[in-house]
């Protein structure tokens, strides 16, 4: 019996078992009260009985137990007539009381009738083996519906507890890391849904172990390629086949694939420290259109280059966040748009209170893929960069709690939102 139905027994049984004894000790308290208030009628009839018979001097029925007490003299009736005999403890009862005899409890009942003094005795309910059948019927009514309980908590133990043993399971093989495993059956309460979340975990599991294979197959080729490109180009200067003339063109060619490398490293990192909550943020108050003006005026020159107008609305707005943090997210938008805009279009950069906005004339971003786009390694089509700018806005901008996302822009291209409130 696993240590879940033990306990699970134990939580239905004992509250049962200890509901029985009282139920029990109650009954018989009940039962013995009533009994034991039949048992005074009964001596009060018996005592009017013999005062009765006393009275038309008429014997008293035989089955009638009592004493009389007349002057300082007690005559013991019924059974084999009068006796008389010493019974001091007569002289000290009250009306109703109970005594004890040789182990036997007793109740009596004294009746006054003049000089005169009536004593009925009879045994007491508890003692009386009248009773012992109701008190076995109740005891054996009672064992028999705890046996009952147990067996059906038992059986129902079992239907609720199954699927959770099946589960310890299946954690196991998830653990040792099977890749398919096969969920119990989900019934439809808390346990069910405990199951359905397992099978969700068992599913982020397997779409983190392929984005994960995904950002190393990513990232090795992205290491690799300006690596080789580096190693051919030093190869040739070291083999002096490379002309004079052409010299510089390879010398900035080995500056921007290393350029290439650092940044590939610096944004890994970034995205490593985010992702480990080792970068934390410094929120201070920040004049947003002020740092908006400030990086879209920076970033206007490499725009112009690639013939494109970079337009910039702002209104006045201050936002408590992490300035360093917000101006990557910020570039990192302005980046994609610029990769994604036709020459000779417009990029349009609109602040309100409400919202910051990034827009472009692209081919804007598949209702499918919105939702992906902000995954690791994950590239825009046509995309230059390396998977890991939108993954890495998507740290910060959740831990600054803002709601962001892309949608169609008005310019027909896509609309990266971040919204304030």
């Amino acid at each position: 019996m696993s240590k879940l139905m033990r306990k699970f027994l134990l939580a239905v049984v004992a509250p049962l078992l200890i509901m029985g004894v009282l139920s029990f000790s109650l009954t018989a308290f009940l039962v013995n009260r009533f009994a034991e208030d039949e048992r005074y009628s009964q001596l009060v009839r018996e005592a009017n009985i013999i005062k009765e018979a006393l009275t038309e001097n008429r014997p008293v029925p035989r089955d009638i137990q009592g004493f009389i007490s007349r002057d300082a003299v007690t005559e013991r009736i019924g059974g084999r007539g009068r006796q008389v005999v010493e019974l001091p403890i007569l002289d000290d009862l009250k009306r109703k009381d109970v005594i004890e005899v040789q182990g036997n409890r007793l109740l009596t009942y004294q009746l006054t009738s003049g000089d005169t003094v009536i004593t009925t005795i009879r045994e007491a309910p508890l003692a009386s083996s009248a009773l012992d059948g109701v008190y076995l019927a109740i005891g054996v009514a009672l064992f028999v519906a705890l046996l009952l309980a147990t067996g059906l908590a038992y059986y129902m133990g079992r239907q609720f507890i199954r699927p959770i043993i099946d589960l310890r399971g299946v954690a196991k093989q998830i653990g040792d890391g099977q890749k398919t495993v096969t969920l119990p059956l989900r019934p439809k309460d808390e346990v069910g849904e405990l199951i359905q979340a397992v099978d969700e975990m068992q599913e982020q599991l397997l779409q983190k172990e392929k984005l994960q294979k995904s950002f190393i197959a990513g990232i090795t080729h992205d290491l690799r390629t300006p690596l080789a490109i580096i190693r051919n180009e030093t190869e040739a200067l070291a083999a002096g086949v490379i002309p004079v003339d052409e010299l510089p063109d390879v010398t900035n060619s080995i500056i921007e694939e290393t350029d290439r490398l650092g940044l590939l490293i610096d944004e890994t990192l970034v995205y490593s420290k985010l992702a480990g909550g080792m970068m934390p943020v410094d929120r201070t108050e920040v004049v947003l259109d002020q740092l908006v003006i400030e990086t879209t005026t920076r970033l206007q020159s490499t725009f112009l280059k690639d013939g494109l107008r970079l337009i910039v609305e702002t209104e006045p707005v201050r936002l408590a966040i992490d300035r360093r943090m917000f101006e990557r997210v910020l570039v990192n938008f302005l980046m994609n748009a610029q990769v994604a805009a036709p020459t000779g279009s417009e990029v349009r950069v609109c602040l309100t209170p409400e919202e910051l906005t990034v827009e472009d004339a692209g081919n804007g971003v598949a209702e499918d893929d919105r939702a992906t786009i902000w995954d690791l390694y994950v590239k825009q089509t046509g995309g230059s960069g390396h998977g890991l700018g939108l993954a890495i806005s998507r740290l910060i901008l959740d831990s600054h709690g803002l709601t962001y996302g892309v949608r169609d822009s008005t310019l027909g291209g896509a609309c990266f939102y971040i919204r304030f409130k």
